[in-house]
C-alpha cells in the first residue's frame, strides 16, 4: 500500500505538470493578446500549432513506447520531443509576427528562448522541466498582475519537493530548473 507521501507527491507532479502548464502559460499570453483585439480564429490556430500538435506528438511517442513513461525520465528520450516542440513554438512565434502582433510575438519569443536554453541544457544534463515550467508560469502571472499572486511560489516549492521525493530529480536539478525559468522570464519581461 502506498504511503500518503507517495500519493501526495504523485498528485502534485500530475496536477502541476508541464503538459498542462505550458498550454496554460500560452493561454495567459494569449489572454493579454485578446486585450489587443486579436481575433479568435488567429488564437485558435496559434493554440493548435503551439499546444495541440506537440501534445499529439507527445502522446504518439508515449503510445509507441519511444518514451518510457509520462515523466520521460530518460534525458535522451526527452530530446526529440523538446526539439519538435521548439519547432512548433517557432511556428507560433512566426505566425504572431506575421500578423503584426508584436507584443504577443515578444512574449512568445521570451518563452521560446527559455525553451531553447532548456533543450540545450538537456543535451548535457537533466534539468527539471517541472520546476522550470512552474517558475515560468508563476513568475509570468506575477509580472502580469503586479506581484499580487506571490504566494503561488509555495506551489513551486511543493513541485520541487515532489520531484526530488519521487527520485525523478536531485535538488540541484530542481533548483536549477526553478532559478533558470523564473530568472529568465523575469529578465525577459522586465526588458519588455
Amino acid at each position: 500500500m502506498k504511503k500518503i507521501k507517495d500519493i501526495f507527491a504523485e498528485v502534485v507532479s500530475r496536477v502541476l505538470d508541464p503538459v498542462w502548464e505550458i498550454p496554460l502559460s500560452l493561454l495567459i499570453a494569449i489572454g493579454f493578446a485578446v486585450q489587443e483585439g486579436l481575433r479568435w480564429r488567429f488564437l485558435g490556430l496559434l493554440l493548435f500549432i503551439d499546444v495541440v500538435v506537440p501534445m499529439i506528438f507527445f502522446f504518439t511517442m508515449l503510445y509507441h513506447r519511444q518514451i518510457k513513461d509520462w515523466d520521460i525520465q530518460s534525458r535522451v528520450q526527452r530530446i526529440p520531443l523538446y526539439l519538435f516542440t521548439m519547432v512548433c513554438h517557432l511556428g507560433g512565434l512566426w505566425l504572431a509576427h506575421e500578423v503584426g502582433k508584436s507584443e504577443l510575438a515578444v512574449i512568445l519569443a521570451i518563452f521560446y528562448v527559455i525553451g531553447i536554453i532548456y533543450v540545450l541544457i538537456t543535451l548535457r544534463w537533466k534539468i527539471s522541466i517541472h520546476a522550470g515550467t512552474n517558475a515560468v508560469l508563476i513568475t509570468s502571472i506575477n509580472m502580469f498582475y503586479d506581484w499580487k499572486y506571490w504566494y503561488l511560489y509555495s506551489l513551486l516549492g511543493l513541485v520541487m519537493w515532489a520531484r526530488v521525493y519521487q527520485r525523478h530529480h536531485s535538488w540541484a536539478q530542481v533548483v536549477a530548473g526553478a532559478a533558470l525559468g523564473g530568472g529568465l522570464v523575469g529578465v525577459g519581461f522586465s526588458i519588455l
